[in-house]
């Protein structure tokens, strides 16, 4: 018994160090998937579960040029993150952590071989555009999923975390602004993959117009700036999801607004909290500027794809707040 001891308290380090490792890996896979998107290199490894033929690892590295560097790359990535979390899944089952988690963990598991299944029908299926869509969504998912276990494994007892008066008043902002950064990735999600990025070409104007009417006058500008800059003609349900993710990032940015206004009313102590909502203003404003960047460089491959990545960061840091503000919420 006192052996069995031993080991659940060690796999229970172990489990937290790992799963640490694995929020990290994950932001690495993102922006390794944002890298095969933004370089249009999806199809440049043409088989799946193999590559040309190859079992995963023995693809010789000499022939990872070009598009396939990024492709096989990012499959490379995807596996050796789906690997630790079937380590992480078998570790916490081991340990003796709540039946619950176990369960998140496997159930996590689950989600991460679905991810890759649908990775795998974007090549089989030659990259339609909704199952790339769902494929990144389950990918910011399974990130938020593996932040949530990570933290969990990590938390302290309840009787150790300072109480604060007054805190469930954020509980309503912090799950505005995560939830207003899910769909506005969502958004995002779906305007890369149907090739809306630069359906408006111009930034901040929309069109060259502040509120965009949408009408055909619209129309003949967007079209003009695209043949001036010998860019693909767009459509206009392809201008609509560009807009609609113009005005998300805006909501987003009030959300976030909201949210840091209702912590300042409440007065508190100095905390974890304070130095998550300073880090999402922070990111945020990178990411306005990687955005606006996107567009005036026209989708370079780097910063489109940073922006995407820092999306993902930005989505995680939402998630941290509410698992924080819900720690102490529950002991009030």
């Amino acid at each position: 018994m006192p052996f069995f001891r031993i080991n659940s308290n060690l796999f229970h380090i172990i489990s937290k160090v790992l799963s640490k490792i694995l929020v990290f890996s994950i932001l690495i896979l993102i922006f390794a998937g944002a890298l095969v998107k933004s370089y249009e290199v999806g199809l440049s490894v043409p088989d799946w579960p193999t590559t040309y033929g190859y079992q995963m690892f023995q693809f010789p590295f000499s022939d990872m040029v070009g598009g396939i560097f990024y492709e096989h790359g990012h499959r490379m990535i995807a596996t050796v993150v789906g690997f630790m979390t079937l380590i992480l899944s078998i570790i916490v089952y081991l340990s003796d952590n709540d039946f619950w988690l176990k369960k998140l963990t496997f159930f996590a598991l689950g989600l991460v071989i679905i991810q890759g299944l649908f990775g795998g029908l974007t090549v089989l299926l030659y990259l339609p555009a909704y199952i790339s869509i769902i494929h990144a969504i389950l990918a910011q998912t399974f990130f938020v999923l593996i932040i949530f276990i990570s933290v969990s494994l990590s938390k302290k007892d309840k009787k150790n975390l300072e109480s604060r008066s007054g805190i469930s008043n954020l509980k309503k902002p912090a799950y505005f602004v995560a939830i207003s950064i899910y769909i506005q990735l969502i958004l995002g999600a779906i305007m890369r993959h149907t090739e809306s990025g630069l359906a408006i070409p111009d930034f901040p104007l929309s069109g060259g117009y502040i509120v965009p009417p949408f009408n055909q006058s619209m129309i003949n500008t967007i079209q003009s700036m695209h043949f001036d800059a010998g860019l693909q003609f767009v459509e206009l349900y392809q201008i609509i999801i560009h807009y609609f993710h113009r005005l998300g990032a805006f909501f987003v940015t009030l959300s976030i607004i909201y949210l840091s206004f209702r912590l300042l009313q409440l007065q508190l102590k100095f905390s974890i909290i304070h130095k998550l909502t300073l880090s999402i203003i922070l990111f945020l404003l990178l990411q306005i500027f990687l955005g606006a960047m996107t567009i005036w460089t026209v989708k370079n491959p780097l910063i489109t794809s940073f922006h995407v990545l820092n999306g993902a960061i930005i989505l995680g840091i939402s998630s941290l707040i509410v698992i924080h503000v819900r720690s102490l919420v529950q002991i009030n």
